[in-house]
């Protein structure tokens, strides 16, 4: 009876464990120098069930990020949160520097020194978001899930779906327009454009495309967002917010997005094997 049990117990643990691992929640670096704060934010978003690491300052913040960051290759973090004020290298400096690559990792600001002029840099520099101290560490996981695309009634959260083995190498994907009307043509692009992934087709689990439209402070930006999910690790892509100001400059960019994804995800394999 015992023994029976005890397989019972195992083979729920593994369940779990292969259930956990294909719910991996986006990985997010916190930097931020107060150390009260930094615990503050640390603990209510692995209380969300965020995978995070923090840093103290903007020389921790750098080690962390690499000096891939600077030329527009930050793909070991989906998101990230940092101060503005710091001992080293700043949030702001950091967002300037990776604000010059066309693709870029999302990256929200808070400061205790905001003013309309630091709020205007910000935004024109492509942040994700900007919150003053204080502030309600609800609304900043609110954005965080804005910014992810973690909720909407349609379904866009960051669990995949099961996904059933399809021939000839088709990737299933998820097509989401935010703030646009659905355009059929842009979708084909991207049904289209998922064929660059082909050679990595049978590690997929789950591919969602959500394409951007303006908002009423940015009234001709677009933008495109790719997360690829493979069974350990989840893939983010996103526009950067200046560079496609059209429809037209929004179906052109998703091919380029998939390349970018597709060597993100190339990269992430070959280090597996060394």
């Amino acid at each position: 009876m015992d023994t029976n049990i005890e397989k019972a117990s195992d083979a729920q643990q593994k369940q779990t464990t292969a259930t956990a691992t294909l719910r991996q929640m986006p990985r997010i670096l916190v930097a931020e120098d107060d150390p009260e704060m930094r615990r503050l934010l640390v603990w209510n978003l692995r209380k969300e069930g965020f995978d995070i690491l923090e840093c103290g300052d903007g020389w921790e913040f750098l080690d962390h990020l690499g000096n891939p960051v600077l030329s527009g290759d930050p793909d070991d973090f989906d998101l990230i949160v940092s101060d503005i004020r710091m001992p080293g290298v700043t949030g702001m400096e950091i967002l300037e520097g990776i604000h010059e690559a066309e693709w870029f990792v999302p990256m929200i600001l808070i400061t205790a020194f905001g003013s309309d002029e630091i709020h205007k840099q910000a935004e024109e520099l492509g942040a994700a978001g900007m919150f003053d101290k204080p502030f309600e560490v609800e609304d900043l996981i609110k954005r965080i899930r804005e910014v992810l695309v973690l909720d909407s009634p349609l379904g866009h959260n960051w669990r995949p779906k099961a996904i059933k083995k399809t021939p000839l190498m088709k990737i299933p994907v998820d097509v989401v327009f935010e703030r646009m009307n659905h355009l059929e043509y842009i979708a084909d692009k991207v049904r289209e454009s998922t064929s660059i992934l082909k050679n990595i087709h049978d590690q997929i689990l789950y591919c969602r495309v959500v394409l951007t439209g303006p908002s009423p402070s940015q009234p001709k930006r677009y933008h495109v967002q790719i997360m690829v999910t493979l069974s350990n690790k989840v893939f983010v892509v996103r526009s950067n917010l200046k560079s496609i100001e059209t429809e037209g400059e929004l179906s052109e960019a998703i091919p380029t997005a998939f390349q970018v994804t597709l060597g993100k995800i190339q990269k992430y394999l070959a280090s597996q094997l060394n």
